[in-house]
C-alpha cells in the first residue's frame, strides 16, 4: 500500500460528495430535526485528479481518520451543495458522531431552517419524499492499495467532512 498525501503530490483536490439517506422515522416536528446517515464508507468509483484513471475510493470511518470538527462547530445543511449563497442553506448540523456499528456508520442530527422558501423542502423531508444526504468533505491523505487488472482503490485516512446536503442523487448507495 501507497501513502498519498494530496500536499506534496501538489493535487489541488475540490471538495468531494457522498450520499447517504435521511431517516424519516426520527423527525422532530417541533425541533424540526431529522437523523441522517452521511456515509457508510462504501466504495465510489472516481477518477485520479492528476492522472484521469479511474480510482475507487473508499472513506474510512475509524475515527482516528476522519475530523469531525466542522461538522460539529455548525456546519450547513445545503440544498445540494448549494454553497454559493446563504440561500443554499436549510439547515444546520447540529451534532455528528460515527455510530460504533459493524460496519461503522456516520450519523448527524440536523435541524432545517425556519424559513419560508425552506418549508417545502422540510415538509417533503417529513413525508419521506427527500430521503438522500451528501456529504462534501476534503481529503488530506489517502492509502492506495493496487490489484492486477483492477483500478487501485484510493482510502481516504485522513480527512474532513464540511457540510451535508439534501440531494436528489447521491454516491453511497448502502447508506
Amino acid at each position: 500500500m501507497t501513502k498519498i498525501d494530496p500536499e506534496t503530490r501538489n493535487m489541488d483536490l475540490p471538495m468531494q460528495t457522498r450520499m447517504a439517506n435521511m431517516l424519516p422515522e426520527s423527525v422532530d416536528e417541533d425541533a424540526r430535526t431529522i437523523e441522517v446517515v452521511w456515509s457508510t464508507g462504501a466504495p465510489v468509483r472516481r477518477r485520479d485528479p492528476m492522472t484521469g484513471d479511474a480510482i475507487v475510493e473508499e472513506l474510512s470511518l475509524d475515527r482516528s481518520h476522519v475530523d469531525l470538527s466542522r461538522l460539529n462547530n455548525g456546519a450547513p445543511l445545503l440544498d445540494a451543495h448549494g454553497a454559493w449563497s446563504l440561500e443554499g442553506v436549510i439547515g444546520v448540523v447540529e451534532r455528528a458522531w460515527i455510530e460504533n456499528s459493524a460496519p461503522p456508520v456516520g450519523k448527524a442530527l440536523v435541524r432545517f431552517s425556519e424559513r419560508d422558501e425552506v418549508e417545502p423542502i422540510w415538509r417533503d423531508v417529513r413525508a419521506g419524499i427527500i430521503r438522500n444526504v451528501s456529504v462534501g468533505y476534503s481529503v488530506r491523505a489517502y492509502e492506495v492499495s493496487e490489484e492486477p487488472g483492477r483500478p487501485q482503490t484510493w482510502r481516504a485516512i485522513d480527512w474532513t467532512p464540511a457540510e451535508l446536503s439534501a440531494v436528489p442523487i447521491g454516491a453511497d448507495p448502502h447508506a
